[in-house]
């Protein structure tokens, strides 16, 4: 009598232990007692606005739009609504939209371990996983109130769907990746070097399907539905003056040409992938696979896709700050793992090879979580949050306040505008008001604001004499706190 062999969905339910505990230590491990990063305020600030009766999911908010409403130009807020309808639940709490980013990471994993299970089987997609969950950028997402947590969802869902189409031809696969991907793109525009992927698999792959109109279909409607949604977050622009940079005003990712010329950006931007996206385990699988595998398409497809997009945002792609725009590679580390466990599998060394693979995820893992750790005691949001702490004891909630960033207005070396706007001290003390930039510190910077009802001016850091400055605010303001980081508060007079 042959012995049974477990189903895919009970080697995929079998996933979730695992999957479960990791998702555990980090929810236990990295949940801070309060938010305080610039990325995770805004994100925050949007979806306590989103909670607000009246709200809508087209007209995202934040707090340093001046005394206006505050709409902004920015990517769908998904996850920030997803946040929202808890805090409607459980009121102005901060723990949701870590338990979203933990949650969203878990499924991801779920879905890449089902989806390589079933083309290399349970041992590959096992080791698969674990390399999958063990980079940087993977373990920073699942522990922070930032939406690229659930774009890595969406991603790896819609990208394993197409797998799914490209072998089969299915239709439904088809659809499913056309809705899971613009909802990705939608989330993090960053995923749409999914369908530069997804072209190059069908390039090598499937020939044959680029004659036929469906995937075509597909990828117009994913185009189609994000550029519709851009042009709409655009017209917030035009009405309200505020954005995150996506098409109008504040920074560009895109770099110019002399930048494309510095070897130097190409080898910041490579290593921060293998870091943050990879990992250094699946880095060096992607390299074994190119070389050894024997199913290059889907390896190569990724990695097009992955390298596109890095050169495209060559301005962060190639900066610290710019880490988790490198997220999306862990798939294609899965992918490469899997393909080199299926291979060693029928190898004399097989269980040397395993145990080599296996110590390496294990070394990753720990350099990630201390990474994390070190991120999370990191000392750069000490001065808004004494700032910002010093303010409240002054101002009521919703009142209008200037507040100086210790970001400058323009970025001389990328020759592009900055998204100065810090929104850290707005959300800590739950005010609103006009950002100012530290390289725009001028009387009317300050002056203008309160003829339109800004009651304080604050400075986060220490800053160099600005006489003009200094001037007036001895006649038009009143120093009322500062703080060790030499952070100041000014009661404007009116």
């Amino acid at each position: 009598m042959l012995e049974r062999q477990p189903s895919q969905y009970v080697r995929a339910a079998g996933a979730l232990v695992p999957i479960a505990l990791y998702a555990l230590i980090l929810w236990c491990w990295f949940r801070p007692d309060f938010v305080q990063s610039w990325r995770e305020t805004d994100t925050q600030s949007i979806a306590r606005h989103l909670a607000e009766p009246g709200s809508s999911i087209f007209y995202p908010r934040i707090d340093w739009g001046g005394s206006g409403e505050g709409y902004v130009e920015t990517e769908f807020q998904l996850y920030p609504w997803l946040i929202a309808l808890f805090l409607r639940v459980f009121g102005d709490v901060e723990w949701p939209g870590q338990l979203i980013s933990v949650l969203a990471v878990a499924g991801a994993a779920w879905v890449v371990f089902g989806g390589l299970g079933r083309r290399y089987g349970p041992v590959p997609a096992a080791f698969a996983l674990a390399a999958f969950l063990v980079p940087r950028g993977v373990v920073l997402a699942a522990t922070v109130i930032q939406p690229e947590a659930l774009c890595l969802l969406l991603y790896a869902s819609a990208w394993f769907a197409f797998e799914r189409y490209a072998s089969s031809g299915s239709r439904g696969r088809l659809a499913s990746y056309a809705v899971l991907g613009l909802t990705a793109m939608l989330v993090k525009p960053t995923a749409a070097q999914l369908g530069i992927s997804s072209f190059v698999l069908l390039l090598l792959g499937s020939r044959e399907r680029l004659r036929s109109l469906a995937p075509w279909f597909a990828w117009a409607f994913m185009v189609g539905g994000l550029v519709l949604y851009l042009l709409h977050a655009r017209q917030l622009y035009v009405q309200y003056g505020t954005t995150f940079g996506v098409l109008s005003g504040g920074d560009s990712k895109l770099p110019h040409l002399e930048h494309l010329l510095v070897p130097k950006l190409y080898a910041k931007a490579a290593l921060n992938a293998v870091l943050w996206g990879l990992g250094p385990v699946g880095a060096a699988a992607a390299l074994i696979a190119l070389f050894l595998g024997t199913d290059r398409a889907p390896i190569v497809a990724l990695l097009v896709g992955n390298a596109v997009w890095t050169l495209l945002a060559l301005r962060y792609t190639s900066d610290y700050a710019g880490r988790h725009y490198h997220l999306l590679g862990a798939v294609l580390a899965a992918e490469s793992v899997a393909q080199v466990v299926a291979r060693v599998t029928a190898a004399p060394q097989r269980l040397w090879a395993r145990a080599a693979l296996g110590a390496g995820v294990f070394a990753a893992l720990l350099d990630s979580l201390h990474v994390r750790r070190a991120y999370r005691s990191s000392d750069f949001d000490a001065p808004a949050v004494a700032v910002a702490k010093a303010l409240s004891t002054h101002a009521r909630q919703r009142e209008l306040v200037v507040v100086r960033s210790t970001e400058p207005a323009y970025d001389s070396f990328w020759k592009t505008p900055s998204n100065f706007q810090d929104p850290r001290v707005f959300y800590l003390s739950r005010t609103h008001g006009w950002p100012v930039a530290s390289d725009d510190a001028r009387v009317e910077s300050v002056r203008r604001p309160a003829l339109s009802g800004a009651r304080f001016y604050v400075e986060t850091v220490e800053r160099p004499a600005i006489p003009e400055l200094d001037a007036w605010l001895s006649s038009h303001a009143t120093l009322l706190d500062s703080t060790q980081f030499g952070g100041r508060v000014y009661a404007l007079s009116h």
